[in-house]
């Protein structure tokens, strides 16, 4: 197997600027940093190198200089420490990713289907070896594994069965993302109608139900539900009400963020980025909620439907919601959601992003 390099940011505190700048960044940074061996920095003053070889884990603090220069890994898994302070006895930890993008499909599947893997898996080619690397780091320090949506890029019989593989025997709590049931990718129109066409076929390989699941894992409450299509529904909203009923300190999980003005200027400003690149291109909010005053000029925003809103204010107002985990954007960054909620959003698995979650 390819060695894989952990990269750790050894930081207390969280800080969501930095992770987003970070995220956009993190591949020429992270190369001139092994590459050079040269550790700098306020908060992250060290980094730990950790070596992944057939399951087992050797640490090692690398000195400011090295006589000689190694090449870069082909396989980097970067993990971003997260503290979430909730005022528990003992503490909770997990490893929170997303969006891995499987792209298998064998001979079993139709002449459109492997050519669409072959182009895929052209942006998506290392989320296998990220995906082993992530459940290997989990394993090793028994954390609860975390993961919002789009594990497979597209429907196929291979893309399930690695699932079913890899998941059926882990510790982990899954959600859905809008690729969990997208046959082509973008062919259609993604609705209910048209996740009905493979929701039970995709469901059967998951380990958790993907509409609404709940599970407590030390005095913690992980609810994940179904936002996949920008929206939230009246039936969710009161499954939700049942789990603040039960009294503990809720983590949220979904896989569209859901609107926060600090995640909401982040995506903005790189889609104006996106648009110095590519002039002709719309901008499409990906988060859910965004107030519709927001969204003037964005052709291809959605807009909130009544039973998301009345979603949203509900869960604004309840003390028990302490986080919100999701990912989608492609992008690592943080908002503010309510008093007593933050979002986080992971970076790319397909990028080696995770998000070491400390519940204390």
């Amino acid at each position: 197997m390819n060695e894989t390099v952990v990269i750790r940011a050894d930081t207390r505190e969280f800080d969501g600027k930095k992770y987003a700048k970070a995220s956009a960044h993190q591949k020429e940074w992270e190369t001139k940093l092994i590459s050079e061996f040269h550790l700098e920095g306020n908060k992250m003053k060290r980094r730990s190198f950790l070596k992944i070889g057939g399951g087992a884990f050797a640490a090692a603090v690398l000195p400011s200089f090295a006589d000689e220069t190694p090449k870069p890994p082909q396989n980097i898994l970067r993990i971003t420490p997260i503290n979430i302070k909730i005022g528990l006895p003992k503490p909770v930890r997990a490893l929170h990713f997303s969006d891995t993008h499987l792209c298998y499909a064998d001979e079993r599947e139709n002449d459109r289907k492997r050519a669409l893997a072959a182009n895929r898996v052209r942006y998506f080619g290392k989320g296998p070896a990220s995906l082993d690397a992530s459940l290997a780091y989990a394993k090793e320090r028994n954390e609860l594994v975390l993961h919002t949506g789009d594990l497979i890029d597209f429907v196929s019989a291979k893309n399930l069965e690695v699932v079913k593989e890899k998941f059926s025997s882990a510790d982990c709590i899954l959600s859905a993302g809008n690729h969990e049931f997208s046959q082509y990718v973008g062919e259609a129109k993604e609705d209910d109608a048209y996740k009905a066409q493979s929701y039970a076929r995709v469901q059967r390989h998951f380990p958790n139900d993907l509409t609404f699941y709940s599970r407590t894992v030390g005095g913690v409450n992980f609810v994940a539900l179904d936002d996949v299509y920008h929206n939230l529904t009246a039936n969710e909203l009161e499954l939700f009400k049942g789990e603040v009923a039960k009294g503990l300190p809720i983590i949220l999980l979904c896989h569209c963020p859901l609107y926060t003005q600090g995640t909401f200027d982040a995506e903005r400003k790189h889609h104006q980025e996106e648009l110095r690149r590519q002039p002709a291109k719309s901008i499409f909010m990906y988060q859910v909620g965004v107030p519709p005053e927001k969204t003037t000029g964005m052709i291809r925003a959605r807009r909130p439907d009544e039973p998301t809103q009345a979603f949203i204010d509900y869960l604004k107002k309840q003390p028990l919601l302490k986080a919100i985990l999701c990912g989608h954007l492609h992008l690592g960054m943080t908002g503010t959601f309510s008093e007593t909620a933050t979002e986080y959003v992971a970076g790319p698995s397909f990028n080696g992003e995770a998000q070491e979650i400390t519940i204390t």
